[in-house]
């Protein structure tokens, strides 16, 4: 039997799924169940001209008036909650696979890629392109594996790498069937640590919403590899940042599993460059104390976290979690917080805060406590920032300064991560606040020493980036605090 185009499968199993029969999709489509019949064979599919509202029909159809077994199932394999989250999930679903028919149609004459393709050159882009596969909308259950030599490329192409290919995983659920693990190239020697950097904090939040690991090895250099166990895997060697040679492009699954496997040995350990890990998890081995209590602490602060709370706020605080069954050790984040005081007026503490952790607490009314986001009111807030601005004013042991302009970068730098330095572990906490491991601490020492060099680098930045002086830094905060009672008044006037 000659095998089906990609979108034909799809469509055949999710009828299937749905305990749908073809005549069902006919009369909502208000086809001839002939048509039906040839894009479930994949004797044609629809036309450009049509595409969009068959495919949005289909969706209709499927999420409407499938079985309810078939509609759970769907639910569960889309990893959405609702009718209308489920139909979008598969209009995405179909629509990369039409695509992805149309286009082999127009490149080859064919709608079934041939098992294995060989091209002698291809730029960055149009591997890109060809890296972005189907499949990776199946979000599942997906297993994948690359072995890049990602910083030798372009700022603008290292993105497009940054995540799947997939807009459906978002910041919001979480996707621990997705598995991701990749191999980069670390070179200390020709690191740019500013632009560098701040793209490994960026890969890495990206990806937290999968089971994603990040290596570095050697092995990497001059690699283009990216597999997907049992699906697909592309491969090429960099010969200069834009260029691509001997690419091979396959979907037959031994050649994938090959190559997955291969990959997935190199995956160890001693070459994994972050350990995912979460606060509750700190805390109960200890570890968030050690960040406390190593010599040479240095934050860099992208979103409020408990480190800056008076102590009757930290109290409220408690109370509300313990009320909405929010459970923490209360005992041991008691004993951290007042650790956590006393180290800041103790001990020669750096602090880097940038201008838009300020500003999201007084927009967002949000901060993050233990990786529980909690939202003050007005009064809160203006307590939190006479607390940060006191911490200023009279702790001299401490030295804050502002992230308050432009980096002079290639890119747009927004940074919502905060970074916990210090001679002995370092950790990282993502933009992600309530996802249940949104923590990396730092696994390498050459990795550390260069978060180590990030930090003096930002440190010392021009002063139309960095606030430097204690007055300027003091009277930024107040202004704060003027616009936490602006911000109150026109809430009061509103209600």
């Amino acid at each position: 039997m000659e095998e089906k185009n990609r979108f034909s499968q799809l469509l055949d199993n999710l009828m299937e799924e749905a305990e749908l029969k073809n005549y069902m999709l006919a009369q909502k489509l208000q086809y001839d169940v002939s048509y039906i019949s040839k894009w479930v064979s994949g004797r044609m599919i629809p036309s450009e001209k049509t595409a969009e509202k068959v495919m949005k029909g289909i969706c209709d159809c499927i999420v409407e008036d499938a079985s309810d077994r078939g509609l759970e199932n769907l639910l569960g394999i889309y990893k959405v909650k609702n009718g209308d989250e489920l139909k979008l999930a598969i209009y995405d679903n179909l629509e990369a696979e039409y695509l992805y028919v149309k286009e082999l149609q127009k490149s080859t004459g064919h709608e079934v890629a041939p098992k294995t393709q060989y091209f002698p050159e291809m730029n960055i882009r149009q591997y890109i392109s060809k890296m972005h596969h189907p499949v990776l909308r199946r979000v599942n259950s997906l297993n994948i594996v690359s072995l890049m030599d990602l910083m030798t490329m372009d700022y603008e192409d290292r993105i497009q790498f940054t995540t799947i290919d997939n807009e459906r995983v978002t910041d919001t659920t979480r996707y621990p069937d997705v598995h991701y693990s990749m191999v980069i190239n670390i070179r200390p020697d020709k690191w740019r640590y500013l632009e560098d950097t701040f793209f490994l904090i960026h890969l890495i939040s990206d990806n937290a919403m999968i089971d994603f690991q990040l290596y570095g090895d050697s092995q990497a250099m001059g690699k283009m590899i990216f597999a997907v166990r049992d699906d697909f895997v592309i491969s090429g060697i960099l010969i200069n940042r834009n260029i691509c040679m001997s690419v091979g492009v396959s979907e037959d699954s031994d050649t994938c599993n090959t190559i997955y496997k291969n990959i997935r040995m190199q995956c160890s350990r001693e070459r994994l460059l972050f350990r995912t890990t979460n606060i509750r998890e700190m805390i109960s081995n200890f570890e968030y104390s050690h960040t406390l209590l190593s010599p040479n602490l240095r934050w860099e602060i992208g979103h409020l976290t408990e480190h800056f709370l008076p102590d009757d706020l930290f109290e409220e605080i408690i109370e509300k979690l313990c009320k909405e069954q929010k459970i923490l050790d209360e005992d041991r984040v008691r004993m951290i917080h007042k650790l956590t005081q006393k180290v800041i007026q103790e001990s020669n503490v750096r602090i880097l805060i940038s201008e838009a952790a300020f500003s999201n607490m007084v927009i967002e009314h949000k901060i993050d406590f233990f990786n529980h986001p909690i939202y003050l009111n007005a009064n809160q807030r203006m307590r939190c920032a006479e607390h940060i601005l006191s911490l200023c004013e009279n702790n001299h042991n401490l030295d804050i300064r502002l992230v308050y302009g432009k980096f002079g970068l290639d890119f747009d730098y927004s940074d919502n991560q905060s970074t916990f330095l210090a001679d002995t572990i370092t950790h990282l906490r993502l933009k992600h606040v309530g996802s249940p491991n949104n923590v990396m601490i730092i696994n390498r020492m050459d990795m550390h020493r260069i978060f180590e060099r990030t930090f003096e680098e930002l440190w010392n930045y021009g002063d139309n980036v960095i606030l430097k002086d204690r007055t300027m830094v003091t009277e930024y905060m107040k202004h704060m605090m003027r616009s936490i009672e602006l911000t109150t008044n026109l809430e009061k006037e509103k209600n």
